[in-house]
């Protein structure tokens, strides 16, 4: 399922959760890891803005070569090192490497380098990153939160194609033996239909959207999955049964939600639930 799995890990940002969560799925699905630390460009941008505007440009770029030394040896003294310990033998197969850019356009040149089914990573709300990657890039995403259940929660939505979520989550809490709990929620802040091609209707009535719902979730339960049907916004349902189940992964798909409370427009909802949330986020891309 998860064969070549990427692990970028930002000098902004370093969870050593990240490497043992890693570990785990690499156990499980014979996965080869790939570390990649990046060295965020943001961070040489804003020395610059602080620094005083008297010093020459050979004592910024002076300045850069420290810094990046620093976070060379933060890379190899801490976090490869970390990994080394955490794989030490598991007979994964690992590689790892240093990267400088910023933290979204060098994943995405690393995707095109190479095969990969899953991107594994954490996330600090308050730092230089603005994870573009949470809708730029086409692969699953793991986001690496808190929890120690051994529970799914899959959330369905009239908000997306609804055919990813069902197919891997079955797919992961079997291989996990994790037990699968599927949310479908009714969004009556963007009452529209997703197809299974992404594409958005026009407005649709209340009635059509339960009966839709409705036909989904008995589908779910008639394979044996424990399934609800609950009505509110996407964001909102989706924390309370994560927190109501204490989930330790909730998955999501391609909710294609464009429309918010007073029919305000919703940007970075993938982002918003992350932040939202502090359990581990698997979203579909």
């Amino acid at each position: 399922m998860f064969k070549n799995i990427l692990i970028p890990i930002s000098s902004e940002f370093y969870s050593k959760n990240v490497l043992l969560r890693s570990a785990f799925l690499a156990e499980k699905f014979n996965s080869n890891l790939n570390l990649v630390y990046i060295i965020e460009e943001k961070t040489f941008n804003e020395i610059d803005k602080i620094v005083s505007t008297y010093r020459t440009v050979a004592d910024k770029e002076e300045s850069k070569r420290e810094l990046i030394s620093k976070q060379i040896q933060t890379a190899d003294q801490i976090i490869f090192d970390d990994a080394k310990q955490i794989l030490k033998d598991k007979q994964i197969p690992f590689e790892e490497k240093i990267i400088e850019g910023e933290f979204t356009d060098k994943i995405k040149e690393e995707l095109n380098k190479k095969q990969y089914d899953l991107i594994l990573m954490g996330f600090k709300k308050e730092c230089y990153l603005n994870y573009r990657l949470f809708e730029e890039v086409k692969i699953p995403v793991w986001v690496v939160g808190q929890g120690t259940s051994k529970k799914i929660l899959a959330v369905c939505s009239n908000l997306a194609p609804n055919q990813k979520v069902p197919d891997l989550s079955i797919k992961l809490a079997y291989h996990l033996e994790w037990e699968l709990n599927m949310l479908y929620v009714i969004d009556t802040e963007d009452s529209v239909y997703v197809d299974k091609n992404g594409i958005r209707s026009d407005i649709k009535t209340k009635e059509d959207l339960l009966s839709q719902g409705q036909n989904f979730v008995n589908e779910m339960r008639q394979k044996g999955i424990n399934a609800e049907l609950v009505q509110g916004s996407l964001e909102k349902q989706t924390l309370i049964k994560a927190e109501a189940i204490k989930a330790n992964l909730v998955i999501v798909g391609r909710e294609q939600k464009k429309k918010g409370i007073l029919g305000l427009p919703v940007k970075n909802l993938k982002k918003k639930i992350v932040e939202k949330c502090k359990y581990s986020i698997l979203f579909l891309n």
